[in-house]
């Protein structure tokens, strides 16, 4: 009885309690906003308060631009500026479409004269080459080669003296020539051109004053490199001793096409038993004369030499290539008589086969 009698006394206090705190506490319990951030009622305060804040922010902005005259929202845009710009940009583009309208009328030019000379040219050799009866067409040599070795040699001998550094030149251009003339002058031309690369070496290794060919052996000689007529390998007189041979043989062959009664080959063959086979080994009197007899005939040296076709031969080119030939070999006639008579009397003539 006792024990029902405490229950109850407990179960009336905790009554009693809950009263009073429902009159004068407040409710404790935490709203749904809170868990999102805050209260309620202090969420709704501070979006308030930023929204105020914003709008006087914005406000402050707008009293600002109309101070400075800009409108409200508005860019002030000067006309005036934009025109100049643009009046600016279209010069400067007229300008660079000027210039490069005129740098194609140039660079179409240029190709439309080119043009036009060829045009000229393939027309002017097609009517020259038209045949008129009764008026032949007048024949134009274009033999520059040829005309180079005459020219050159015709200024080596001077009086007396020959001109070293022309004599040299002039052996290089008749390099060039023989060049030409086909495999039946090519082991001559490279033999002729290995002894004037040996003379060049030398001679500029020798004093100023061996300008002159006598000045030059006299050099040699007092430098003591020869061992009486038998000459140094490397030195120039080798060198100019075997050009000369050469040049004789040349002289010859020439002389055979001048005329035209003995084949270019049999002219060879006597030429070389002369001027060279007395001074060669018994390996070479078998190879030059194997490349002699390769010789074409007349017709083809002068075409050559000329510096035209065969098919294009005619007398009037016969005639003027054969007088070009003429003089090269009257140039030769003397030179190569003094050059001759300076070795001898030097005591330079080397008479060893090779």
């Amino acid at each position: 009885m006792r024990s029902n009698n405490s229950i109850g006394f407990w179960i009336s206090a905790v009554l009693l309690l809950g009263k009073r705190c429902n009159n004068n506490v407040v409710d404790a319990r935490i709203p749904l906003p809170f868990l999102r951030g805050g209260s309620s009622s202090a969420t709704a305060t501070t979006t308030t308060k930023k929204s105020t804040t914003a709008v006087a922010i914005k406000k402050q902005k707008l009293r600002r631009r109309k101070q400075r005259g800009g409108g409200v929202g508005i860019i002030y845009i000067n006309p005036n500026k934009i025109i100049s710009q643009l009046a600016i940009n279209v010069v400067h583009g007229l300008g660079e479409v000027g210039d490069k309208i005129q740098s194609d009328a140039s660079h179409l030019g240029e190709n439309i004269g080119r043009e036009w000379d060829k045009l000229a040219s393939s027309t002017k050799k097609f009517v020259d080459n038209i045949p008129i009866p009764g008026h032949p067409r007048k024949r134009t040599l274009k033999s520059t080669k040829l005309d180079e070795v005459c020219h050159t040699f015709s200024t080596v001998l001077r009086g007396n003296e020959v001109d070293t550094a022309q004599l040299l030149k002039a052996c290089r251009a008749h390099v060039d020539l023989m060049k030409t003339g086909g495999p039946s002058l090519r082991l001559v031309a490279k033999d002729l051109e290995s002894n004037v690369q040996k003379a060049e070496r030398a001679f500029k290794t020798l004093p100023k004053d061996s300008k002159d060919l006598i000045s030059l052996l006299e050099s040699e000689k007092r430098l003591g490199i020869h061992n009486g007529d038998e000459l140094e390998e490397k030195s120039a007189a080798m060198g100019l001793l075997w050009i000369r041979r050469s040049l004789a043989f040349q002289l010859d062959l020439y002389s055979s096409l001048i005329h035209g009664q003995v084949h270019p080959r049999d002219a060879a063959y006597r030429a070389y038993d002369k001027h060279l086979s007395p001074f060669h080994g018994w390996a070479l009197r078998k190879i030059f004369p194997a490349s002699l007899s390769q010789m074409p005939h007349r017709e083809v040296f002068l075409a050559k030499f000329g510096g035209i076709e065969v098919m294009e031969l005619n007398e009037e080119y016969v005639s003027l290539i054969a007088k070009k030939l003429t003089s090269l070999v009257r140039t030769w006639d003397p030179l190569l008589s003094s050059w001759k008579e300076m070795f001898e009397r030097l005591g330079l003539e080397d008479m060893r086969r090779v």
